[in-house]
């Protein structure tokens, strides 16, 4: 989305070749167009209403009844019928306005559309998408239709106020000149006067033991494109590998002096480490002339936890295998070592399974043509496209897994079960229908994953009612165990070892299987007394099962909860089965802050994955020019480097959502106790994908909150991580290095291969005086006081500036790719 005159300008995918008919056909898809706003009446608090202005374009009169419009809101609306149109919602996030028998618009002329929202309109992801008209007597006939935005616009007054909240915010946050010479930061550091500087030849001698690390040497070296690197004699180079017994799975030692450099590992992930090391103390303002410049220092370093990992979503919005390769490089940069691949959920398959083609000729394409059996339906804004290339191949997969061990990431793969399956669901419902019109039941049962006779009513966390398989059905089992079969065989073909698999297990809604016969009878047949006694039984099941296929069941922390009817509950029977846990919930406010302690002191593996400060997803801040969801948290830079793993409580009163609360409101949660210390295997960041659709926007997300996550899962536990010592001024010091390191070095380095989010300038008004800052340091802002928008050619911000009554000035930082962030708007 692009701000263009004050107005947001969505356009909806392509029509379909295939499925658009002379009579709609338009230069611009269909003869109408759309436009959103808020009613006049809306008010984000007790009045929801919102509006579409439907006009048609063309020169002639058109029937608005001879089609249904379609399109997705990512806020459930409720449902009404007027005189002119009634809207309905279609399950999920799929929305319909039939318009009334009969009614026509004239050309040029507008019809106004009233729907209200559930939840209050906060930013540009909130707004509906993904707008198609499709024809009432040919279903397949389907255009696309247009959508201008009108931005809420906060007065001028809390626009004001919000700038110069900005402005405090960064004056607070950037209390140092200092930079960290490294990130993620060493275990320890001793840094010595000078530079070692190679602006030609680069002599090196690599162990034997570790020649498997030369593609990764070489990688580095190609970062400094006038650099010659040769290889010669131990005694004769400037930079030494050597293998030496000692050291950690992935630590290492690194000495820099003026005569060269010297590394030292037991292990090849150690040496990789190392070489990132190198690329991370390198000086960013030299790659350009493609020299070598690092300071003289002397290392030993080794992670602080043994997993360090993220977790992107590609089911809700597929991202190809060219995106995916490039975060593996990302990830491997900042020493993050587990990629967690979320595959599959409600809203696509993206995976090839060779046995069950279905999940992709049919879970993989999002179509209106979904009703046929064709696809599943559009969500998320995939409108009138068709998405049925939207999956990796097995090819892909395998390189995919190649790529990453070479870099020492391991790559787990997400089999959503049994909640969030509808993709699932319904590729093998087509599968029974194809197998049984064939007159073959026992294939069209074989990987059956609902039960047609189920009557149970819920609604999911994303408002679909058909999404959880029923697990009383031997089917889904078998439909697991060929899964997980194939997914065996692309990582041995890979050479590579799948030791361990998720398969989710998230957000099953309250009353499914309720009411289902074939939960019935495995109640009645199990002894179970509740329906809440099915989810465990699951849990067993499929744990054993990948337990006989050599594989460590890994899940989100429902699989280590159990309902006894009082709300989710440690299941302690479980905490000796070896089930990792990904543990999201610790929304402050929620009840579950402790959530991810609770389960690591009873003995579960656990990955603690915080959706209060790394869920990437989340908006930035409230401005509504940011995109992204908010249900966990608002979630700047800061919000993420507030986040103690083993201390989650220390810095609470400075996250977003703690600072609600008074001093002391969460001394009664536990804490991390040993045991609980030993079961914490690691961090993990994450993206949901719901509102990412482009691969811009995925970077937007995730750079540069990404550092964050990195320097938590890697350096040193900090001695403020206390809930007893903790000093804001002394995290403010650090986070101000950490700053300074990741704007002035980190970002500047990944400007070709990354479109991450530049900095907000903060404006305030002193003594008469607009002065201005950015979120982070080291960008040039750019200002005008004419109304006009800032470009690279309007003043340079230098010195506070004064403007006019009746003037409005504009600030923005543009980067030297010409990119552009939000712009602060102070009207005089």
């Amino acid at each position: 989305m692009k701000l263009k005159k004050g107005i947001l300008t969505i356009l909806t995918s392509a029509c379909l070749a295939s499925l658009c008919s002379p009579a709609f056909a338009q230069v611009n898809g269909a003869p109408i167009s759309l436009h959103w706003r808020t009613a006049d009446a809306y008010n984000g608090k007790d009045n929801l209403e919102l509006t579409l202005v439907v006009k048609n374009t063309s020169s002639s009169d058109y029937a608005l009844a001879d089609a249904d419009l379609w399109f997705n809101a990512i806020y459930p609306i409720e449902e009404a019928k007027k005189s002119n149109y009634e809207i309905s919602g279609k399950n999920g996030n799929l929305f319909k306005i039939r318009f009334a028998d009969d009614l026509r618009i004239a050309p040029q002329d507008s019809l106004l559309l009233q729907y209200t929202s559930k939840y209050p309109i906060l930013n540009t992801s909130n707004i509906p998408n993904g707008f198609y008209l499709q024809s009432r007597a040919n279903p397949t006939v389907v255009n696309p239709v247009s959508l201008t935005v009108q931005p809420i616009q906060a007065s001028p007054a809390d626009q004001t106020s919000y700038w110069a909240a900005l402005y405090e915010k960064n004056k607070a946050r950037q209390v140092s000149a200092a930079a960290k010479p490294m990130l993620p930061s060493p275990k320890s550091l001793k840094k010595q006067n000078g530079t070692l500087v190679f602006d030609k030849e680069v002599s090196y001698w690599v162990d034997p033991a570790f020649q498997s690390e030369m593609p990764n040497l070489a990688l580095f070296s190609a970062t400094f494109a006038s650099l010659t690197f040769v290889e010669k004699t131990e005694k004769d180079a400037a930079v030494t590998i050597h293998k030496k017994a000692g050291y950690g799975p992935e630590a290492y030692a690194l000495k820099i002096t003026k005569r060269g450099i010297q590394i030292e590992a037991s292990t090849e992930a150690g040496v990789f480490y190392a070489i990132q090391s190198l690329r991370s103390l390198s000086d960013a303002s030299a790659w350009d002339s493609g020299k070598l410049t690092l300071p003289l220092v002397d290392i030993q370093d080794e992670p602080r936890f043994a997993y360090r990992g993220f977790m992107m979503d590609i089911a809700r919005n597929f991202k190809d295998k060219a995106t995916l390769l490039k975060y593996i490089d990302l990830l491997s940069y900042y020493k993050l070592n587990t990629f967690h691949l979320h595959f599959i959920d409600d809203e696509g398959w993206r995976i090839a399974i060779a046995a069950l083609p279905e999940l992709t000729e049919i879970g993989a394409n999002r179509s209106p043509a979904y009703a046929e059996q064709k696809g599943i339906q559009p969500a998320y804004g995939s409108g009138a496209q068709s998405t049925p290339a939207d999956f990796l191949s097995r090819e892909d997969f395998i390189e995919i897994l190649r790529y990453a061990k070479q870099r020492h990431i391991t790559v787990v793969p997400e089999i959503e079960t049994p909640g969030h399956a509808r993709a699932s669901i319904k590729a093998m419902e087509a599968r029974y229908h194809k197998y049984l019109k064939a007159g073959n039941r026992v294939e069209a049962e074989r990987y059956l994953l609902h039960d047609f006779e189920d009557k149970s009513v819920y609604s999911s966390a994303q408002y679909w009612n058909d999404n959880v398989m029923n697990v009383a059905l031997p089917s889904v089992y078998s439909f697991i165990s060929v899964v997980l079969d194939e997914f065996k065989a692309m990582y041995s073909e890979a050479g590579v070892e799948l030791k361990k698999v998720s398969l989710g297990g998230d957000e099953v809604p309250n009353g499914a299987w309720e009411k289902s016969p074939k939960i019935k009878q495995l109640m009645d047949s199990s002894g179970m007394k509740s329906v809440y006694e099915v989810w465990p039984y699951y849990i067993k099941n499929i744990n054993k099962l990948c337990q006989d296929k050599g594989l460590q069941l890994a899940g989100w922390e429902e699989m280590g909860m159990v309902n006894k009817g009082q709300g989710m509950e440690v299941n302690q029977e479980l905490a000796s089965a070896n089930i990792q846990l990904d543990v999201w919930n610790n929304l402050i406010g929620g009840g579950q802050e402790d959530l991810a302690y609770r389960l690591a002191n009873a003995g579960y593996p656990t990955v603690y994955i915080s959706a209060n400060n790394n869920y990437f997803d989340m908006a930035w801040d409230t401005n509504f020019e940011e995109p992204g969801l908010k249900w966990a948290s608002y979630a700047d830079l800061y919000q993420s480097y507030t986040f103690l793993p083993e201390n989650f409580f220390a810095s609470i009163d400075h996250s977003v959502n703690g600072a609600k609360f008074k001093a002391g409101h969460f001394n009664d949660k536990k804490r991390l106790n040993e045991k609980g210390r030993s079961n914490l295997i690691g961090i993990k960041g994450g993206l949901w994908a719901e509102t990412v659709a482009s691969a811009d926007r995925l970077d937007y997300m995730i750079f540069p909150r990404l550092f964050s996550l990195a320097e938590r899962a890697w350096a040193p536990r900090r001695a403020y991580e206390d809930d007893t010592k903790f000093a804001i001024k002394n995290f403010n010091k650090d986070y101000s290095e950490f700053l300074n390191k990741v704007s002035k070095d980190e970002l500047p380095k990944l400007s070709s291969q990354v479109a991450y989010r530049l900095p907000a300038v903060g404006v305030k008004e002193i003594a008469g005086k607009l002065h201005a800052n950015t979120e982070y340091p080291g960008y040039s802002i750019y200002y005008t006081v004419d109304g006009t928008a800032p470009t690279a050619t309007s003043d340079h911000y230098r010195a506070p500036i004064a403007i006019k009554a009746g003037q409005t000035a504009r600030f923005v930082v543009i980067d030297e790719q010409g990119r552009q962030g939000t712009v602060s708007v102070i009207r005089k």
